[in-house]
Parts: structure tokens; C-alpha cells; sequence
């Protein structure tokens, strides 16, 4: 009875909290804004940020402290979610958490390789401090990266981690770094996913998860063709994730081998994911993928009746909705005019 309770919270919590979302006429006032303190002024007045900015002097805030305070609330949305989840620490939900962390250190690791780790301490997201397995703190004072080994400890980050050290001078191989990280995070999922649902709630999970993972891939192998046509295919085969059951591996074969990026365009066209065709400009292809997703999520969101998938598709749709603003504000702080934002923005 209380875990119906508890579900039947988050999911009303969740459609209410979705009500107070960014609409398509308030995206269009925002990319008429003039500057960056006009947008935190302009959100500051809206449903869904007007608590994240109540304290705020518009014109004393700069990009990157309104960007941050934008990840804030929708972090802490997420907590007034698990405010009514009554499930142990392993409960599904913490997947956020561990989405997080593995950014924080990528972002870490992009750091080190371009020799500004110091930067890192201006711009990392403090409120998380009390919420992650990884000491942040610790994390911005990381200046090598034996020293990132260090912090990392015993995490799992650590351990998957040993296996990407350079050797001698060389830089971090990012990628690697990554295609490790996210492969664990998406098997994690997987497993708790199948561990703790059936039915229904199983399928949708899955759905959302293996959809996402199978539309980055598309993306990435038609980037390494399209900019860097060197890339041989074992070489991509190595920058994927894996694929779990969505993508048979003869298809997969087939467009990792492609000779060229206008080939790989002919394969999709011929294939379940002809929806990406119809430009070879690699921008829409990825927009069409962000497209994909917006869409599965807010349908998910307006028709699934437990509370897993409906957090699930709310998190996704937060998480779109601050890659919006963010657009929009790199946007007008560069002088880009509305109508090319727009054509950036997954509406």
C-alpha cells in the first residue's frame, strides 16, 4: 500500500511540475531577449525557475552562473520527485545520480587533457556534493590523472578507469574514457531494470533507454564518417556503446562498415532508420535524433500509468528543455538572430 502511495505521488508530482514547462511562445520571447540578463530576468518570472532565481540580480549574473543555477533546479526537481520514494538506496531512480557523476568526471578528464583542470573548481556543480559517491571537492583540486584514480578510489569509475591510463606523456584517450563509462552505465540500468520491473513498465523502460543509446550511436558513426573519413571501421567499432537487442549486429556491421558518409546515408535510407535521411548535413541528423527522443518521452509522459517510466520521460524532458535554454542563451549572448536558434531548438 505504500509503495502505491509513493508511485502515485511521483507521478502526479511529475505531470504537476511538467505543467510549469517552458511553452513554445515563452521560447520565442526568450530568443528575442536583448542579453543574458534579460533571459535570467525573463525566467525568473516563469512557473518553473522562479524559485532557482528568486535571489538573482539579473544584471550582476553571467552565463555560467545562470547555466549552473539552471542545472540546479533541475536537480532539484528530481529530489522533490524522491521526496516520495520510500525504495532503498539501490532503488532504480539513483540512475540519475550515477548519470551525473560520470559527467562530472568526463568533464574532469576533457579538463586534464587541454591543461585547465584548475578551471574546473569555477564551474562544478556544488549543490551535488551531498548526493554523489564522488567527493566533488576532492574532484576539482585533481590536476593528473593517477590523481583522478585517486580520488575515484573504490567507485566502480575507478576501477573501469585503470584500464584508460596513458602512458608517458600521451593524453587521455577521452573516448575511450567514455565508450568505458557509458557502457557500464547502460548495462547498470539495464540490470536494474530487468532486476526490478515487469510487464509494461519493463518494456517502456527499456524502450526509452535502448531507443536514446541506438539514436547516439546512428549519430556517431555518421560523425566519424562525415569528419573524419580516416576512421577505419574497427576503429568506430570501438567508439560505440553497446546496443543490446535493438540493433542486430549484421545491421550494425553493415553501417560501421559503410566507405563513406554519403554510403552510410544510402545504408540508413534502406534500413528500420530511414527517418534520419533526408539532408547530409550531420546537424540534422542529430536534431532528428533529439527529435525522437523528445517525442517518445513526452508520450511516455501523457500516456504511461506507472511512475517509473512517467520519471523517467519527465528527467528526459527537463533535461531537453535546459539544452533549449542553454541554446538560446549562447544564442543572444553571440548575436545569433532568433530565427536560426529556433532551428536549434527541440520543440
Amino acid at each position: 500500500m505504500l509503495k502505491s502511495f509513493s508511485d502515485k505521488a511521483i507521478m502526479t508530482k511529475a505531470l504537476s511540475m511538467y505543467g510549469k514547462r517552458i511553452t513554445n511562445e515563452q521560447y520565442m520571447e526568450l530568443m528575442h531577449k536583448k542579453t543574458v540578463a534579460e533571459i535570467a530576468a525573463y525566467l525568473r518570472d516563469t512557473a518553473g525557475y522562479s524559485e532557482a532565481l528568486s535571489g538573482v540580480q539579473p544584471t550582476a549574473i553571467h552565463r555560467g552562473q545562470l547555466e549552473i543555477l539552471l542545472r540546479k533546479e533541475r536537480f532539484s526537481r528530481y529530489l522533490r520527485l524522491m521526496h516520495y520514494d520510500n525504495a532503498q538506496r539501490d532503488s532504480y531512480y539513483h540512475y540519475l545520480i550515477m548519470e551525473i557523476e560520470i559527467e562530472q568526471i568526463l568533464q574532469m578528464i576533457q579538463l586534464l587533457n587541454s591543461n585547465r583542470a584548475e578551471e574546473y573548481i569555477t564551474q562544478y556543480p556544488a549543490f551535488l556534493e551531498r548526493s554523489t559517491r564522488v567527493n566533488l571537492m576532492e574532484l576539482a583540486k585533481v590536476r593528473s590523472y593517477d590523481g583522478l584514480l585517486h580520488v575515484l578510489g573504490d567507485t566502480p569509475y575507478g576501477k573501469l578507469l585503470l584500464q584508460c591510463r596513458p602512458l608517458g606523456g600521451e593524453l587521455i584517450d577521452y573516448t575511450k574514457c567514455e565508450v568505458v563509462l557509458m557502457s557500464y552505465y547502460y548495462q547498470h540500468v539495464e540490470d536494474i531494470i530487468d532486476h526490478s520491473f515487469h510487464g509494461k513498465t519493463r518494456l517502456h523502460l527499456h524502450e526509452i533507454f535502448q531507443t536514446h543509446l541506438e539514436l547516439l550511436n546512428i549519430s556517431n558513426i555518421y560523425r566519424l564518417k562525415k569528419y573524419f573519413p580516416e576512421t577505419k571501421p574497427e576503429q568506430i567499432a570501438k567508439c560505440i556503446l553497446p546496443v543490446w537487442k535493438r540493433i542486430p549486429q549484421k545491421e550494425l556491421d553493415r553501417l560501421i562498415a559503410a566507405p563513406s558518409a554519403e554510403e552510410f546515408l544510402k545504408d540508413i535510407a534502406a534500413s528500420p532508420y530511414a527517418k534520419f535521411v533526408g539532408s547530409d548535413d550531420f546537424t540534422y541528423i542529430e536534431y532528428t535524433a533529439n527529435c525522437i527522443n523528445y517525442y517518445m518521452c513526452r508520450r511516455y509522459l501523457r500516456f504511461a500509468t506507472d511512475a517509473p517510466t512517467v520519471f523517467t520521460a519527465y528527467m528526459a524532458l527537463c533535461r531537453i528543455e535546459l539544452n533549449n535554454i542553454t541554446t538560446i542563451i549562447e544564442g543572444v549572448r553571440y548575436g545569433v538572430p532568433p530565427s536560426e536558434i529556433k532551428k536549434m531548438l527541440i520543440l
